[in-house]
């Protein structure tokens, strides 16, 4: 990967070294996605003494986010998903399982949810988990801190980019398609 004042930087006049280095990133990014469903739906499934995925993982760390309760659109947007039917199933899945309980709501749009004494405990012990297995191998890379918030920043922006560039895919394709 060239710098952009690098000597042939100026050689790649379509962008081609860009591209190769977006495409890299891209993979690795499915990687680290699915090593970090995966790592999430192990520990949770173990500690929970029952099958959980990344995402019903995720969904039942965003009700426990800062300490109270959320409703079904609240959730959604923190974990950016546009996909509710899905959200829907990993609550309906948690309440079965009795790790959140509805706060209230007459319909599903107004419900709201909080951890129950079992979701506690079982955030608690994830945590616990969490950093026996992972911030303490994390935390032997230099400089980890101000690497991890370099990161963090990157990639909310390139999520940015990434859902700009999706609605333009979309509406281009919207315009472009034949009925």
């Amino acid at each position: 990967m060239t710098s952009p004042d690098s000597p042939t930087a100026e050689f790649d006049p379509d962008g081609a070294g860009k591209e190769m280095a977006l495409t890299d990133f891209e993979w690795s990014l499915w990687r680290v996605s699915s090593a970090f469903l995966r790592w999430q739906s192990e520990c949770a499934s173990v500690l929970a003494g029952a099958t959980l995925s990344g995402h019903d993982t995720a969904v039942l760390h965003t009700i426990k986010y800062r300490d109270r309760p959320k409703g079904l659109s609240e959730i959604s947007r923190l974990l950016g998903r546009d996909d509710t039917a899905n959200v829907q199933y990993a609550i309906k899945k948690l309440l079965v399982l009795k790790l959140i309980e509805r706060v209230s709501g007459r319909s599903r749009k107004e419900t709201i949810y909080t951890l129950s004494q079992k979701g506690l405990q079982l955030t608690k012990e994830y945590r616990r988990l969490r950093k026996e297995l992972l911030v303490t191998s994390v935390g032997k890379l230099k400089d980890v801190e101000g690497a991890l918030k370099a990161s963090a920043e990157m990639l909310e922006l390139l999520s940015s980019f990434y859902d700009t560039a999706s609605r333009r895919a979309s509406t281009s394709h919207q315009a472009t398609a034949k009925p």
